[in-house]
């Protein structure tokens, strides 16, 4: 970066002595910044915004401005640097830190069947009816499997049926000498 940003310097630079390692600092804040944005890294992107907290102001100070006549400050080392530095940020934008992987994001149930109880209750889900249509096709291609008669289809015609228990009156008292009459007659 420093020789990168050195030789730029030597290209765009007008006239009069460029003293200093401000290009460098330069150079160095926008591969940070950049290379954060590039990646789309959460770490990176954290650094990325300390680096426009911290650093923000500098981005004035690689433009020529009214009141440089009096500071001269040599903004074409600062410019000479930023850009050299939002190249090297492309060009190793694949190398680095990579975005983690966390256990929540594995899915082993992805890669799992589904429960045959499940596939039996719902039948027309399309999870349900891709398993099935996989299975089929692996008991094509294995016609001595017998897996495929244990299975069930899930065409069984199972109807379940729920019928309410009629509420009891608080007010009526089960006796044990009721009971006793019904159970006799």
């Amino acid at each position: 970066m420093f020789i990168s940003s050195g030789i730029l310097l030597w290209i765009i630079g007008g006239t009069g002595n460029h003293i200093g390692a401000s290009g460098l600092v330069y150079g160095l804040a926008s591969f940070l910044f950049f290379s954060g944005i590039m990646r789309k890294n959460l770490l990176l992107l954290r650094v990325t915004l300390l680096v426009a907290f911290l650093y923000g102001g500098m981005i004035w100070m690689m433009f020529p401005l009214p009141f440089e006549e009096h500071v001269k400050v040599s903004w074409e080392g600062h410019l000479a640097g930023a850009i050299a530095g939002i190249t090297l940020a492309f060009l190793y934008k694949k190398s680095g830190p990579k975005n983690p992987v966390y256990k929540f994001e594995i899915s082993e149930a992805a890669h799992e069947d589904l429960p045959e109880w499940w596939m039996r209750g719902n039948p027309h889900h399309p999870d349900t009816i891709a398993q099935r249509a996989k299975e089929l096709k692996e008991s094509e291609g294995n016609p001595h499997s017998n897996e495929s008669s244990l299975r069930h289809t899930g065409n069984e015609n199972v109807n379940y049926h729920w019928v309410p228990r009629p509420k009891k009156d608080p007010r009526i008292k089960d006796k044990p000498s009721n009971k006793k009459k019904q159970n006799e007659k």
